[in-house]
């Protein structure tokens, strides 16, 4: 018999007598199997390298692009089944590169993260909260899918453009062979001032008329945001302006004074202080554009030739016969931008073997 002090002390030992041992043991390795059975279950539309991408979730992002289309697209069933393999290509597509980046031991830490945030916050205002609502975006799914956007721009960055180079040599040889393309066109730069009502805009042009200076009767009435810099609008080309503000202004001789002109923000009065007119720039001036243009050539072309070359590695089942794969009774939800979007409409789909999903019950 074994007494109230041993047993006590066995207890708190972990050492259980046996008659209550086996119905624990028991318990335990149901709730294991459970949890075993929960995770085999768990349906899945497609694997890349043994990564599932997961029926809900599939379901989820389809239904956020269903959301976006037009509602006479609902009723076209072949386009639907083509759009339907798109968005799960696309998945696919995040999915490998999402692979890349844990094997180069990318991440995006909690402060890039918020940073971030406070960026977007910044930008938007008062709005975001309202933007997020009006869309029907939960904050924290939100914030998840920002977090997966940045991931795989950074993984783009250090993988991709990080190894583009572009020497001065050939961007001279490119602008030499795409001068028309650095070609800027004639413009003028103007001032104006703006009045509500036709009285106060012919005592304005009576002012003018009489040798006040246009800027600072600008500086002192004109109801323009750019009045403090005496009306200067800076330079323009043609159509910036609607008509006949437009017109008006590039009919305008430089130093004279137009005319009053109506709009829908009032009456204007115009003067062109000086023209350019169309011209080439140089290469010295305008090197770094060149540049950029080139560079952003070659990171798309590096991009695709990237990704393929990870997509021809990757071992990508898709599932054929998923029960339960009906897109129903979702909440469409919208999202900020998604890379996996961008890719599917750059990147042939992925390349695959129609069998099915690892652990699929």
């Amino acid at each position: 018999m074994i007494s109230t002090k041993a047993h006590s002390f066995k207890k708190s030992m972990g050492i259980i007598p046996i008659r209550y041992g086996v119905p624990c043991l028991l318990i335990l390795c149901f709730i294991v199997a459970c949890d075993k059975i929960n995770i085999f279950s768990r349906p899945c539309v497609a694997t890349v390298n043994g990564a599932k991408i997961y029926l809900e979730d599939y379901q989820l992002r389809l239904n956020q692009k269903k959301a976006l289309l037009p509602k006479d697209i609902m009723d076209q069933p072949d386009y639907i089944k083509r759009f339907e393999e798109e968005v799960l290509d696309g998945m696919i597509t995040e999915k490998i590169m999402d692979l890349r980046a844990k094997e180069l031991n990318i991440s995006i830490s909690a402060a890039e993260l918020e940073d971030k945030i406070k960026e977007i916050k910044k930008d938007y205002g008062k709005d975001f909260s309202n933007l997020l609502a009006q869309e029907n975006v939960k904050y924290d799914q939100w914030k998840e899918d920002l977090k997966k956007e940045m991931l795989l721009q950074k993984l783009i960055a250090i993988d991709v453009n990080a190894n583009i180079k572009v020497s001065e040599d050939e961007a001279e040889d490119y602008y030499n062979e795409h001068r028309n393309n650095y070609k800027t066109e004639y413009r003028v730069r103007v001032a104006q001032i703006v009045v509500r009502d036709l009285a106060m805009a012919k005592k304005i042009e009576a002012r003018l008329n009489a040798g006040e200076d246009f800027a600072s009767v600008a500086t002192k009435v004109s109801i323009g945001p750019e009045a403090h810099r005496g009306g200067d609008l800076g330079f323009i080309t043609r159509q910036i302006m609607p008509e006949p503000l437009d017109e008006t202004i590039f009919n305008l001789p430089v130093n004279k004074i137009s005319p009053i002109v109506q709009s829908f923000y009032g009456f204007h009065i115009f003067k062109v202080l000086e023209s350019q007119p169309a011209k080439i720039g140089n290469f010295t001036d305008i090197k770094e554009e060149v540049i950029a243009d080139i560079r952003a050539q070659k990171e798309d072309a590096a991009f695709v030739n990237w990704l393929e070359a990870l997509k021809i590695k990757a071992v990508i089942k898709k599932e054929t016969n998923i029960p339960g794969k009906k897109v129903t009774g979702m909440n469409p939800k919208a999202s900020f931008g998604n890379i996996s979007q961008q890719a599917a409409g750059i990147i042939p789909s992925a390349s695959r073997d129609n069998s099915t999903c690892n652990l699929q019950s």
